[in-house]
C-alpha cells in the first residue's frame, strides 16, 4: 500500500493524537506531577495548560506559515536539504523515543501488574507485530483503528471516575498552595513534557484534509488539558496525596477500588484495554511517521525501516532494566529533555519560516 497516498480528517487526526498522547498525559506523566507537586499537582496542570495554548500558536502559526505542505520538504525549501534534515532530527529522535518508550514502559508495565510469569519476547512481539501492521497499512487504518477505540476508552473512563464517585473525599485538595509555588512549578515540568507530544502534529498536517483552525486547536489542547487533570485530582481526593505520590500508576490504582455493588469488582482489566489502545496508536504512529519522513515514494523502502525500526524496539525491551529505575529515567531525563527540545525545536521552525526565498534562490 502506498502509505502516503492517503488523507485523514482533521477529527481522526485529533482522534489519534488523543490516543497517543492520552497515553502519556493520562497515565504516564501521572505519577511524576504527584511526585514533583503533591497535593497540588493538578494546579501545575492547569498553569501548564495555559503555556501549553500559547504554545500551540507557535504551532499554528508554522503551519499556516507551511501550507500544511511535508514538513522536511517545506524546510528544505526554506534553506538548503541538509539544514532541513538537521533541523528536523531532534523530531525523528524524539518520535524514535517514544515508540521504543511506550513498548518498554508497556512490557515492564504488564510483567510486573498482571502477566509475571510470561515471557517478555512473547508481550513484546505481539504488539510491536500489531503495530507494525498498522502502520505499514497507512495512515487510514491508524485513524480507523483510532475511531473505533477511543469511544471505548473514552467510555470506561467515564465509568471508572462515576463509580469510584462514593470513594471521593475532595477536602484532600485543601489546603491550597501548602509548599509554595516550587512544587507547582517542578510539576508544571512534566506535564509539560506530555503537553508538548503536539508537536506531532506538524508532522500529521499534509496528511489532513481541511485546514487547521485556531479555535480547533485550542478546543483539542482544552481537551487533552482536561484529560491531564481528571486522574490527578481523582488520585488526590481517592487516596490522599501521600498516598497517591508513592503509587506508581495510580489511574490504575483507581480501577482497582471500582466495586458493581456487593458482588461485583476486580474490574481493573478493563484499565488493561484502555493501555494497549493508546500504546497501539502511539507505535503505530511512531513507526508510520518516522517512514513518512523518508524522502521517498518506495513502499518497500518505507516498509523495510518500519520492520528495522520495530524489531529494535523488541531488542531494546530486553534492556535491564526494573520498574523504578525506569521510572527515575523518565522523571530525571525524558520528559524534562523532551520538554526543552521540543519547546526550543518549535522556535527553531517558526523562525525558519519567516524566511522569505526569492524564485531565483528556491531554483538553485
Amino acid at each position: 500500500m502506498d502509505m502516503s497516498n492517503t488523507k485523514i480528517s482533521l477529527l481522526q487526526a485529533f482522534m489519534i493524537l488523543m490516543l497517543m498522547n492520552g497515553l502519556t498525559n493520562h497515565v504516564i506523566v501521572n505519577p511524576m506531577i504527584l511526585d514533583a507537586a503533591g497535593r497540588d499537582s493538578w494546579f501545575s496542570a492547569v498553569l501548564a495548560g495555559g503555556l501549553f495554548f500559547l504554545w500551540c500558536l507557535i504551532l499554528l502559526f508554522i503551519i499556516r506559515r507551511s501550507g500544511h505542505q511535508k514538513l522536511r520538504p517545506w524546510l528544505a525549501s526554506q534553506t538548503n536539504t541538509f539544514l532541513s534534515w538537521v533541523l528536523i532530527s531532534p523530531i525523528v529522535v524524539q518520535l524514535y523515543l517514544i515508540g521504543n518508550t511506550t513498548v518498554v514502559h508497556t512490557s515492564i508495565w504488564t510483567v510486573t501488574n498482571y502477566l509475571p510469569a510470561t515471557p517478555k519476547i512473547i508481550l513484546t512481539s505481539a504488539l510491536t507485530l500489531v503495530c507494525f501492521y498498522s502502520a505499514i497499512m497507512g495512515i487510514r487504518t491508524i485513524a480507523i483503528c483510532s475511531g473505533i477505540l477511543l469511544p471505548f476508552v473514552v467510555i470506561l473512563g467515564i465509568f471508572v471516575a462515576v463509580a469510584n464517585a462514593p470513594e471521593k473525599d475532595y477536602h484532600l485538595l485543601m489546603p491550597f498552595l501548602e509548599k509554595g509555588m516550587e512544587p507547582v512549578v517542578q510539576g508544571m515540568v512534566y506535564a509539560g513534557g506530555g503537553y508538548v507530544e503536539m508537536i506531532i502534529i506538524l508532522l500529521l498536517q499534509h496528511h489532513v484534509k481541511q485546514k487547521i483552525k485556531l479555535w480547533k486547536l485550542l478546543l483539542f489542547a482544552i481537551i487533552m488539558v482536561y484529560i491531564t487533570i481528571g486522574p490527578l485530582i481523582g488520585g488526590i481526593v481517592e487516596f490522599g496525596p501521600d498516598e497517591a505520590a508513592k503509587q506508581m500508576i495510580s489511574p490504575y490504582e483507581q480501577w482497582r477500588l471500582v466495586r458493581l455493588g456487593d458482588y461485583v469488582e476486580h474490574v481493573d482489566f478493563l484499565s488493561v484495554f484502555q493501555w494497549l489502545s493508546g500504546a497501539c496508536i502511539r507505535i503505530s504512529l511512531a513507526l508510520f511517521l518516522l517512514a513518512d519522513i523518508l524522502p521517498t515514494k518506495n513502499a518497500k523502502m518505507k516498509h523495510l525501516l518500519i520492520l528495522i525500526v520495530a524489531l529494535s524496539y523488541v531488542a531494546t525491551s530486553f534492556i535491564p532494566i526494573n520498574q523504578n529505575e525506569y521510572y527515575l529515567w523518565m522523571y530525571h531525563h525524558y520528559f524534562p529533555a523532551f520538554l526543552v527540545v521540543s519547546f526550543f525545536t518549535s522556535l527553531v521552525w517558526g523562525a525558519v519560516s519567516l524566511i522569505k526565498r526569492t524564485r531565483k534562490e528556491e531554483a538553485t
